[in-house]
């Protein structure tokens, strides 16, 4: 979903890195050179390049994940919402996938900041602009004109070119397009963010990306007291703001490796997150002030819930973890080759889903009516649309669209 495709090799080492950091009940200890050490806001980026390869199959692997969670997302959303959900076995189950996925979009923004805010691989703002220039416009145009298409050709809508311009500048051309504006608004800021993270401390970074993820956190807590919108950040250009804080604590964080008690806490913590946030979704009694700390992509609760999965990633899926074998030769290629298709899963996915409606088992209307036509629905919309786009990043042209 977040393009970070292409930028680095996700499934070896990548040097230099963090990968000297670990943290253990709760220590961090950074290789570094003695005779780098300078001020505290330099010696973080002088202890970054002393540290050995890092092994980065887990963002291959997440990166995978997230996107499975965005399509079931949207693939189980018009069951989860409907009225009587909560009565019956397929509506409860919708709501459990549904909910338990809500920490994707942060995710893949944490990846992304992960990759892309590393000073030892920046180039220069020039070049980096022009890489994610070319990575990212045509794919804004090319996927919004696909949907224009879609809508008039395959749902037989009538939209006119106007209402097609101003319903893309809204995000809302068809569902989840965007999440574009929020990759293109991080892009043009990264430039500013990698010349401060170059000479930052850790601790800087974290401090400064925790009050950014506030900001929105907040703001979402205190519609209800304020009474005013949220509204004003879903624009082209404020879009990302929201989500700078994840951005920015996807590079702080990478690295920071959890072990023993501090892992198993982590895990349930996110596994008792994702739970509270089904189990009040659309429940009855549910304060109203509590609803605006866990629901939506801008709180609190799914922040935290995004972190956390993150961070557990992070220290299962590596050699020696507990999901290490995904970093054997043969699996890790598998998680690059998946992990490089989640632009285009995510992009194609919408479509793949709308035309399923229309076949027999897994079709009929967007909610589904029994578990087997939800499962079968999600199952098949997922192994359809990788198969899809794997098939097209094949073909040269099209690779740089998916």
């Amino acid at each position: 979903m977040v393009d970070t495709a292409g930028v680095v090799d996700t499934g070896g080492s990548l040097s230099p890195g963090v990968g000297g950091c670990r943290l253990s009940c709760v220590s961090m200890n950074t290789p570094r050179d003695p005779e780098a050490l300078g001020t505290p806001q330099t010696r973080h980026s002088q202890a970054l390049r002393a540290a050995p390869a890092e092994q980065l199959h887990w963002v291959s692997w997440l990166r995978v994940l997230a996107i499975c969670g965005v399509v079931t997302i949207h693939a189980t959303g018009a069951t989860a919402v409907r009225p009587d959900a909560w009565s019956t076995g397929v509506g409860a189950l919708a709501i459990v996938l549904n909910r338990g996925f809500n920490y994707t979009v942060p995710v893949f923004v944490m990846l992304s900041g992960a990759l892309l805010l590393d000073p030892g691989r920046y180039r220069g703002d020039a070049d980096f602009l022009r890489r994610r220039a070319l990575r990212l416009v045509p794919a804004v145009i090319v996927w919004h004109l696909f949907y224009w298409g879609f809508r008039v050709f395959y749902l037989d809508q009538s939209v006119a070119w106007q209402s097609a311009l101003k319903l893309t500048l809204n995000g809302r051309l068809f569902t989840a397009l965007y999440f574009f504006w929020i990759v293109l608004g991080l892009a043009v800021v990264t430039p500013v963010l990698v010349a401060w993270v170059a000479d930052a401390s850790r601790r800087a970074v974290l401090i400064a990306g925790a009050a950014a993820a506030a900001i929105p956190a907040m703001t979402t807590a205190t519609v209800a007291f304020r009474g005013a919108p949220l509204n004003w950040v879903e624009t082209p250009w404020t879009w990302w703001m929201p989500y700078l804080g994840v951005y920015i604590l996807g590079w702080g964080l990478r690295g920071v490796v959890l072990r023993g008690p501090a892992l198993f806490a982590a895990l349930f913590s996110a596994v008792a997150i994702g739970a509270v946030i089904a189990a009040t979704f659309r429940r009855e009694g549910v304060p109203v002030w509590f609803t605006g700390l866990i629901g939506g992509y801008y709180s609190l609760g799914v922040q935290l819930f995004a972190v956390l999965v993150f961070l557990v990633a992070q220290a299962m899926v590596r050699p020696g973890g507990l999901l290490g074998g995904l970093c054997r030769a043969g699996p890790a290629r598998v998680g690059r080759m998946l992990g490089a298709a989640t632009l285009g899963v995510f992009a194609l996915h919408l479509a793949v889903l709308s035309v399923s409606y229309d076949l027999p088992v897994v079709g009929g209307s967007p909610a589904a009516s029994t578990v087997l036509e939800l499962l079968g629905r999600l199952g098949g919309v997922l192994v359809v649309t990788f198969l899809l786009v794997l098939a097209m990043r094949r073909i040269p042209v099209v690779r740089r669209l998916v």
